[in-house]
């Protein structure tokens, strides 16, 4: 990349200081994913030239592992009709809700640095059989030996992993909760809420009630757009939630 970089007509290293009047010359990569388009539409709640925002149902997965056609990412390809496509954040394939994705490589770069220095704002929506009181959950979580894809809590191998708990709400014969990611270790939620008494209803892996579907969306997206500055903020809340 930096081979390919010029600034006032010459070659320049990455790292090379600018001044205001310069003109910068940056390589326009025609990068494509190797993803390949579904056939079927996605919900786009947002898109423009370098980003889009788009609804994952319930029980379809983020992206494809190999050949698969049938996630998330290959209706976003096929119904935005785009060559490069790659997801910021993930969700879990029982979680439904908001997921932002970028449309350029150089945005994906962007958007990743802010989801890694936290500047991307994700709160999600839980039903859960017992009540939790607003705290910080602060335990370390790190997969559980002997499992394909199950977690723990690990305080002495696990990653760093924090929840914000903003709300409580009781509805009929359960709670709702509102909460906020400020790491994204998989499955954080689920093994936060289990790890305080509160498994995610459905959420069996966790020891959550059984229930036909895990009571766990990701309902609002906040970021500041790469491009032009602007602070872009989603919500789409399920229709059966209660939370105000």
């Amino acid at each position: 990349m930096s081979k390919n970089i010029l600034i006032n007509n010459e070659p320049a290293r990455l790292n090379a200081t600018i001044s205001a009047g310069d003109i910068v010359d940056i390589p326009d990569f025609e990068t494509e994913s190797n993803y390949k388009p579904s056939g079927n539409n996605a919900k786009v709640i947002y898109s423009d030239n370098y980003l889009a925002v788009v609804h994952k149902p319930e029980r379809q997965k983020t992206h494809p592992n190999g050949v698969e056609t049938d996630t998330l990412i290959n209706d976003v390809k096929f119904t935005l009709g785009v060559d490069y496509i790659e997801p910021i954040h993930r969700l879990d394939q029982t979680t439904s809700g908001l997921l932002l994705v970028a449309l350029n490589p150089y945005i994906k770069k962007m958007l990743d640095f802010d989801l890694e220095e936290r500047l991307i704002d994700r709160k999600y929506l839980a039903r859960v059989s017992n009540e939790v009181k607003p705290q910080i959950i602060e335990a370390r979580i790190g997969k559980k030996p002997h499992t394909t894809n199950t977690h723990q809590v690990d305080h002495k191998r696990g990653k760093r992993a924090v929840t914000h708990i903003l709300s409580c709400t009781s509805v009929d014969d359960h709670y709702e909760i509102t909460a906020k990611l400020e790491t994204g270790r998989t499955h954080q939620i689920r093994v936060h809420l289990s790890h305080i008494g509160a498994p995610i209803i459905g959420d069996t892996v966790y020891e959550g009630m059984r229930s036909k579907r895990m009571e766990l969306y990701a309902t609002h997206i906040g970021f500041n757009h790469p491009i032009t500055g602007d602070w872009l903020a989603f919500e789409h809340l399920p229709e059966n939630y209660c939370i105000k």
